[in-house]
């Protein structure tokens, strides 16, 4: 069991309290130790004085004089935070909050509680980071390996050390965004790439009746769009499906990248034909399969998906999507999708428990599927 000194703790500074309440506990039942809640910016500093927590949150009203202070004193602390607001972050307010995570109430508190969690590891990265003091940012064997665009690019083309260096440093420094936002809306202009680090996103259109189909899933190390530059507007939407760790790369990096660094302009070149092969896929998927077939052929893909970038042990990796999301990827409902789930289960095929999802007999879920891995264009090594 871990002791209060090796809790992270978090400072909760919230104005409505009976949400602070449920926050409170919510925080604590994912094993954060909670300063607060404090209903005003001057409780919040009070708490600061007397404890540097780890993290905070801030959900008092950002038109408080002192929250401004509150702010400050977070940042000369070293305090990572993030903002739990009814403003929207692109109101005149929000200045002083660029580049702070931002999530619009009422949401969930588990939003808030995995976007702390990300914070937690970037803060922690940081931290490392500083205590080396490396006289000049040299990627380590390890940094690399470690990264999902770089293991997924290398699985494509040969990558040089210098190559690698270039796009540990394109990653350096990722936002993060919580569940349910939109990187890009259709009829946005197109203004660079995003690449996900962390987290599930998707890529999905719209009715007027707002019914929704799920075109792609993008996963850690995977890009949104390579060649969207030419176009006058997008014709998608590319919405996160849990708290993501994200880095836009701007369209002149991606000329950059495309035009002097054959191999990974290569790799990037292969990686937008798997897109294409994918998309073919989830065709063939939704035309000509049962709806139990195409959860498990959906959960096979999946499975070498996550394991090429080293984030599925022993089969098992995170799902954290709602059975209406499963129901707008196969295209049916979400009663089709409680059974079929069901039915995979009882055929001890998968388990799910949470938002993990293990598979417990791989070879029985692919013959079910007739899953073939040849359109990941992965190798032998990570199919098999």
């Amino acid at each position: 069991m871990m002791s209060l000194d090796e809790q992270p703790s978090v400072l909760l500074a919230e104005e409505f309290p009976l949400v602070g309440m449920d926050l409170s506990d919510t925080l604590e039942q994912a094993g954060y130790r909670v300063l607060g809640p404090a209903a005003t910016a001057t409780e919040a500093l009070r708490l600061l004085e007397q404890e540097r927590p780890t993290l905070a949150v801030i959900g008092i009203a950002l038109t408080d004089k002192l929250c401004a202070e509150l702010v400050h004193a977070l940042r000369q602390r070293g305090v990572a935070f993030l903002v739990h607001s009814s403003y929207c972050q692109d109101d005149l307010l929000a200045d002083a909050f660029r580049d702070v995570p931002w999530i619009i109430k009422p949401a969930p508190p588990e939003d808030v509680v995995s976007v702390l969690d990300e914070l937690s590891l970037t803060a922690a990265s940081v931290g490392r980071e500083a205590a080396a003091a490396p006289p000049a940012r040299m990627v380590e064997p390890d940094a690399a390996l470690t990264n999902p665009l770089i293991r997924k690019l290398e699985r494509f083309a040969p990558l040089s050390d210098a190559d690698r260096s270039l796009l540990e440093q394109i990653c350096a420094n990722p936002r993060i965004v919580p569940s349910q936002t939109d990187l890009v809306r259709e009829g946005d202009r197109p203004d660079g790439v995003f690449v996900v680090l962390s987290g599930f996103a998707c890529r999905h259109k719209l009715r007027a009746n707002g019914a929704r189909q799920i075109n792609a899933y993008l996963l850690p190390g995977d890009l949104c769009d390579l060649d969207v530059a030419p176009l006058d507007e997008m014709d998608h939407t590319i919405t996160t499906l849990s708290a993501c760790k994200v880095v836009r790369l701007a369209p002149e990096l991606i000329a950059d990248l495309l035009t002097h660094h054959p191999q990974i302009a290569r790799a990037l070149r292969k990686n937008r034909l798997v897109d294409e092969a994918t998309l073919r896929e989830w065709l063939m998927n939704i035309g000509r399969r049962s709806a139990v077939e195409r959860l498990a052929h959906l959960f096979c893909e999946l499975l070498l998906r996550f394991r090429a970038v080293g984030l599925a042990p022993e089969d098992s990796y995170p799902l954290p999507l709602t059975q209406a999301d499963l129901a707008d990827t196969a295209g049916i409902t979400s009663v089709h999708v409680n059974r079929s789930l069901k039915e995979l289960r009882q055929g001890g095929l998968i388990e799910l428990q949470g938002r993990q999802l293990t598979i417990l007999d791989y070879a029985r879920l692919r013959a079910l599927a007739e899953f073939r891995a040849n359109y990941l264009h992965l190798g032998d090594r990570a199919a098999a």
